[in-house]
């Protein structure tokens, strides 16, 4: 279609066209450059919403035209109606923008905007105006995103960021024309940009920096801030219209408070000690800091809480009341989480009561730091009747409160009752949106599962999808920990696979889920994993699944993969913990039980598969130089004995080799012994097992029995004589001794 450019066109357009043949309808409006009168800019700009394009293009045309005419002329343009118009728009945009962002929200939108305002004010090649700057580093600031708004900074006024005398030239390029660039102009430095400078470095903890560039606008050229100069910034300094106020100083304790540390703290005590006490500063004053204020104190108070500093936070407090400022619940709150954390509860109740009695009337958040504190230390009863005064006082409980509530139950091991609050919650009108929260929601599954109302942990997951809640990493693990539970591995493995970024826990439970499942080699390939290098898990969960490996295969009678497993582990540099060696005698049946030699001792089954893993067992740690205890050490010779035959035989070497490491530093050296030592041999138990015939004649001669280091408590003592005593042949203990000399 032709292009039409009235509104009898568009009609005509828009009516005549074939079914489903598209129009585009362009937009433009004619922005004229240069000087002109007020009452029609003012008229314009009224009418029409915010758009950068036409003031763009006609400030990009008046330097153009303006650049042939004098050097002055882009001092002309600068400052201009259509420069002025530029700013303007862009101030626009950006305030509504930033009105609209909730600062809870993770939207970046408003720094996007500010993006594209200075992509705009490049592609003009104009400088930006204080009032613009400050908007365009708050836009970055609501978003968090401090190295935005230092970035802003420095392109436009070209000073270093940091308050240093460094040289920088920051380029903001725009996308249209190449070349274009944010033109540096030093006079959008001012009081409120230098505030938002400050912001910057405050979000991001950089104290040295926000000290300096307070320095700077304070005109302290001869000051070093890290054994870094300040900069001489043009304008700076009290007497000359930079008057550094209280919120100027609050913002640099922030950013003391935010390094941490006793070196933060430290920061900050000298930084609040600089500032003069409320009502003893006139305003002509300009050799003192700015007075403390309610934030100043909340800072420090905060600062202290933080760090479990409660005596020097209550000082701060009583100094505050002294002072004559009155204390907000922001105060309070601190003090009370500062009073929790050194774990006085009732502190921090009587200071509830105070502040009530004050007609300071707490919120939801002063609650919630107490109800925490009475969870974690399992006082659920009183957390429940607190959560009943909160509401008595018309503050309704939120969705920490029910979190914190069922997480209470679960560390008091009260998974029934947990349900039970997470069902009732959801049930009530009030409060049902409370408990579509995917913390919640992992939180019951984790009860469901603890109870074993496995189906129900399932149906958890079916409400979640409805709702449109998407399942976060905790509970995915909480579900496989149902799964697991209830014989479903294939499902378990499922989940697991869907996982994008699984960590240490979530592995441990997929490596559960394969050994239940009988998929040894699935579940080794994981652990190899991680112990060539991919980190996820800790050394405790690596352990951990080694040992239910172990554990697993021997219940299963799996012995290739047992033997495997703890290969691997040795090899891995790990050493067999007291729970691999009680797993291991579960998964054979052979552990000892309190008031009985064994339970081999009504066994039936007279297969030698586990003896002779046993002994493998031996040969692996004694490789290694590693000992195991005497409960293990008993329950191989208990096993030797019932089988009876050669592996009682194999047994009572045990012993013997036993007492002979007992005294291996009063053994007689093997140059000693009627053989020469190159034809001495050091056989392992495995090898005497298997050649018992062949070596049986040159025991103590030719062959020397393996070491076995054996650490036996005193619990244990009695145990390993009756096993000793169990496996004992004839003479053969006194021929050993006159032997080796023992």
């Amino acid at each position: 279609m032709w292009p039409v450019s009235n509104v009898g066109g568009l009609s005509s357009a828009c009516t005549s066209r074939l079914p489903g043949q598209p129009v585009r309808l362009r937009f433009e409006r004619v922005v004229e450059v240069g000087e002109y009168e007020t009452a029609t800019t003012t008229a314009e700009g009224d009418s029409v919403a915010p758009s950068l394009t036409g003031a763009v293009n006609g400030f990009r045309k008046l330097k153009e035209d303006v650049s042939s005419t004098s050097a002055s002329s882009s001092v002309q343009a600068t400052g201009s109606k259509t420069h002025k118009m530029l700013l303007t728009r862009c101030r626009d945009v950006l305030r509504q923008y930033t009105s609209e962002h909730d600062v809870k929200s993770e939207s970046i939108i408003p720094a996007t905007v500010a993006d594209r305002v200075l992509e705009a004010i490049a592609d003009a090649s104009a400088p930006l105006d204080s009032k613009t700057l400050e908007l365009v580093m708050n836009a970055y600031l609501v978003c968090r995103k401090p190295e935005g708004a230092i970035k802003a900074f420095e392109a436009a006024v070209g000073l270093a960021a940091d308050g240093s005398s460094t040289d920088v030239d920051v380029v903001i390029g725009g996308k249209k024309t190449e070349g274009s660039r944010v033109v540096a102009d030093v006079s959008a430095l001012d009081m409120y940009t230098g505030t938002s400078l400050l912001r910057a470095h405050a979000l991001r903890g950089d104290y040295n920096a926000a000290r300096r560039v307070l320095a700077a606008m304070e005109g302290e050229v001869d000051t070093k801030i890290n054994d870094i100069d300040t900069a001489k910034w043009p304008g700076a300094g009290r007497a000359k219209g930079f008057k550094t106020d209280s919120r100027c100083y609050n913002i640099a304790l922030a950013a003391a408070a935010k390094a941490g540390g006793l070196k933060g703290m430290g920061m900050a005590v000298d930084m609040f000690d600089t500032m003069s006490e409320p009502g003893s500063v006139s305003d002509n004053t300009l050799t003192v800091g700015p007075e403390k204020n309610l934030v100043s104190y909340n800072t420090m108070i905060n600062m202290l809480a933080k760090n479990r500093r409660k005596q020097d936070a209550f000082t701060i407090f009583y100094s505050m009341q002294q002072a004559g400022v009155k204390p907000d619940k922001i105060s309070y709150t601190a003090l009370i989480k500062a009073s929790v954390e050194s774990s006085d509860i009732d502190g921090a109740r009587i200071l509830l009561s105070d502040m009530i009695e004050d007609e300071i009337f707490p919120d939801v958040v002063t609650y919630n730091t107490i109800i925490k504190g009475l969870c974690d230390r399992y006082r659920w009863f009183e957390a429940k009747s607190l959560v009943s005064e909160m509401e008595s006082y018309g503050i309704n409980p939120n969705t920490m409160t029910y979190s914190l509530l069922m997480n209470g139950l679960i560390k008091a091991d009260k998974p029934a009752a947990c349900l039970t609050l997470f069902e009732a919650a959801n049930v009530d009108e009030r409060t049902s949106s409370l408990t579509e929260n995917v913390r919640l929601y992992t939180t019951a599954i984790t009860a469901a599962a603890m109870v074993g109302d496995n189906e129900r942990a399932l149906g958890f997951i079916a409400r979640m999808t409805q709702a449109g809640i998407k399942p976060n990493l905790k509970t995915f693990t909480a579900l496989m920990n149902a799964l697991i539970a209830s014989g479903k591995t294939k499902l378990a493995v499922d989940v697991f696979n869907k996982m994008d970024e699984p960590d240490g826990f979530a592995i441990t439970l997929a490596i559960r889920a394969h050994c239940d499942a009988g998929n040894f080699a699935s579940a080794a390939a994981l652990l190899t994993e991680q112990r060539d290098g991919y980190k996820v898990m800790s050394g405790r969960d690596i352990m951990t699944s080694y040992n239910y490996i172990i554990l697993s295969s021997l219940q299963q009678e799996k012995f290739d993969a047992a033997r495997n497993a703890l290969s691997e582990l040795l090899q891995g540099g790990y050493i067999p913990s007291k729970e691999t060696f009680k797993n291991i005698l579960t998964g054979l049946d052979l552990l000892p039980q309190k008031g009985k030699m064994a339970q081999n001792a009504v066994k039936k089954d007279d297969r030698t598969d586990g003896f002779d893993f046993l002994l493998f067992v031996l040969d692996a740690i004694d490789a290694r130089k590693i000992a195991c205890n005497g409960y293990f050490y008993s329950a191989i010779l208990l096993e030797g004995a019932r089988l009876g035959g050669l592996r009682k035989k194999i047994a009572s070497y045990l012993a013997d080799a036993r007492a002979l490491t007992l005294g291996v530093s009063k053994r007689i050296s093997v140059d000693e012994c009627p053989v020469p030592e190159d034809e001495v041999l050091r056989i392992t138990w495995e090898i005497l097992l298997e050649r018992y015939s062949e070596f049986k004649n040159d025991l103590g001669f030719k062959c020397l029995l393996p070491n076995l280091q054996v650490r036996v408590g005193k619990n244990e003592i009695r145990q390993v004589l009756a096993s000793e005593q169990s496996v004992v042949y004839g003479s053969y203990r006194m021929r050993a001794a006159r032997r080796f000399e023992i």
